[in-house]
């Protein structure tokens, strides 16, 4: 029952902080003004400890302790009992200030920063007029004003109960800023020991060395203030101080040039990945690195207990260290990783583009021949119905040796685009030629000519062929399902112009007709498509001319 009244108890003060640091001010008040000298009054320093273990932001004063650890305990507080003297105090009221100037900097409450700031003036007061005194005689402060700091001052305790310090839910270390407390203890230092040193260089009284030193510290304090956060755009020593902290000794523009170097000098995703971690161990914390990605897998250097990972998807980049890192090396590390992963993943989408690529031009370089397959099957065809049909054998004769080896040259072409599937058949032939030629495949097909190209005019053989072919044989296929639909060919000088008289195309199907492969029940969607591309390859364009009805025609001209 009375373990659960003192759990309680000691719970309820850990609530009311100002309480406890009012009481532990005051016992140590009277310890610091000659206290520490009478063996009774001593026992207050062990009251005077017990008030600031409830106190203390780094470990919640409700919070048990074993007796392993009480006993450790007990051990340091009797031998600073024994011990206790004007440099103890010293020491011990430098670490209570800085402990208190970490909170003021770490809280939000401007009653609660306000009650901080008066304790820590209180303690400066008792560290200047009650310690020092204490450790030498050739402080020579007057005694009259010495008892008038030692009776008065407690009476401005009561005054942190106007400025209460209570914190509902309380967090170990989350009320401490241990970089500020540092910095308040050492100024605190520079305060007490520069009084010292001026006093006894320059030969001047306590309080006018005292005065002295603190206004130089001050004016000290203000240049580095102005240094840190500066106006009127001139960089500052914070935000040095900021990017230094955060590079770690490895700052971030030259891990940028370091990926680019070797984004540039590997063009495989695992090399890369490879090589940039083992840049990693250049870092004088790094000892160690492992990855994986996919089928890569890979590790460099000593392997410790200490270690990072980075996870993103199927990608793992791991650090080892040769100590355990902070929170802030374990940021700083996720960032030079998380670089590291996304560089990866764009080299690997890239060499990924690049397989798609080729698979793209070897899918359209085969639907490509088949279409000049499936002409050169259509040709074939009408030479064997023109050869079943009776007639002049020599007129069948000439047929077939004008168009057979014409024939066999688009056949080799096709062949060709097969072995080199981003390669086009580009060579010229002369207009003349190829419009002949042209005329003598479709001569029993019903089609009207027009035009006569010039004698020295070339043209891309392949080209024209697929286009011509695929414009005639959709042109014939229309004409089974509308009979009577007229043809007609144009050639001129700026290229080739097929029409017909059947049906307009729908606008929906004729929008993207040349754009993109389109379903169709007379095939004019992937032939027509590559013939287009083919065309754009080549510096020239086919298009719908004509789409009404009666007038349905396709153009091939040169780009302008």
């Amino acid at each position: 029952m009375n373990a659960d009244r003192s759990a309680g108890l000691v719970s309820r003060l850990a609530h009311w902080s100002h309480v406890l640091l009012v009481g532990h001010l005051l016992m140590l008040h009277v310890l610091a003004f000659g206290g520490w000298q009478i063996t009774p009054v001593r026992l207050l320093w062990l009251v005077a400890l017990g008030l600031f273990l409830l106190w203390q932001p780094f470990v919640a004063g409700e919070r048990r302790i074993s007796l392993r650890q009480g006993g450790i305990l007990f051990a340091l507080v009797l031998a600073s009992t024994w011990y206790l003297g004007p440099w103890l105090l010293l020491i011990w009221c430098g670490a209570l200030a800085a402990a208190i100037g970490g909170r003021v900097l770490g809280t939000e409450r401007p009653a609660e920063r306000a009650g901080y700031l008066l304790a820590f003036g209180y303690l400066v007061g008792v560290t200047i007029f009650g310690v020092v005194p204490e450790i030498s005689p050739a402080v020579d402060l007057d005694p009259w004003l010495r008892d008038l700091f030692a009776r008065f001052m407690p009476f401005l305790l009561p005054l942190l109960f106007v400025f209460p310090a209570r914190t509902p839910r309380r967090r170990a270390g989350d009320a401490f800023d241990l970089f500020y407390g540092m910095l308040v203890f050492l100024v605190l230092a520079v305060l007490v020991l520069g009084a010292l040193a001026y006093m006894l260089v320059g030969g001047v009284h306590y309080v006018d060395s005292l005065f002295r030193t603190s206004m130089t510290l001050a004016g000290a304090l203000l240049v580095v203030a102005w240094a840190w956060n500066p106006r009127g755009g001139f960089s500052s020593i914070g935000s040095a101080m900021s990017r230094y902290l955060l590079s770690l000794g490895m700052p971030l523009e030259q891990w940028l040039v370091q990926l680019a170097e070797e984004s540039e000098r590997e063009v495989d995703p695992a090399r890369f990945l490879a090589g940039v971690m083992q840049r990693l161990l250049n870092m004088p914390w790094v000892v160690g690195v492992t990855w994986q990605a996919e089928e890569t897998s890979g590790e460099s250097g000593e392997q410790t207990a200490f270690r990072h990972v980075y996870q993103m998807g199927d990608l793992a980049l791991g650090v080892s260290l040769k100590l355990a890192p902070s929170p802030s090396m374990r940021w700083h590390l996720d960032w030079l990783l998380r670089l590291v992963a996304e560089f990866y993943l764009v080299k690997r989408q890239t060499h990924q583009l690049q397989r798609m690529n080729y698979l793209q031009a070897v899918y359209e370089t085969g639907s490509r021949v088949t279409h000049d397959v499936k002409n050169l099957l259509q040709s074939m065809q009408g030479l064997c119905y023109a050869a079943e049909q009776p007639g002049d054998p020599a007129q069948l004769a000439t047929l077939l040796g004008r168009q057979l080896p014409m024939i066999t040259e688009r056949l080799k072409v096709t062949l060709e685009k097969l072995q080199s599937p981003r390669r086009e058949a580009g060579e010229q032939i002369p207009a003349r030629l190829w419009w002949d030629a042209l005329q003598v495949r479709y001569v029993r097909a019903g089609i009207t000519w027009h035009g006569t190209p010039d004698e020295n005019e070339a043209i891309p053989g392949a080209l024209f062929d697929s286009v011509a072919e695929n414009l005639l044989q959709n042109a014939l296929a229309k004409r089974l399902r509308q009979p009577g639909l007229e043809i007609a060919v144009t050639c001129t000088s700026n290229g080739l112009y097929v029409e017909d008289s059947g049906a307009a195309i729908p606008p929906l199907l004729a929008a993207n007709l040349l754009r993109e492969p389109v379903s169709s029940e007379d095939g004019l969607g992937i032939g027509l498509y590559h013939a287009g591309r083919q065309a754009e390859a080549a510096g020239y364009r086919l298009t719908l001319r004509d789409n009404v009805e009666g007038k349905v025609g396709f153009s091939l001209s040169r780009q302008p």
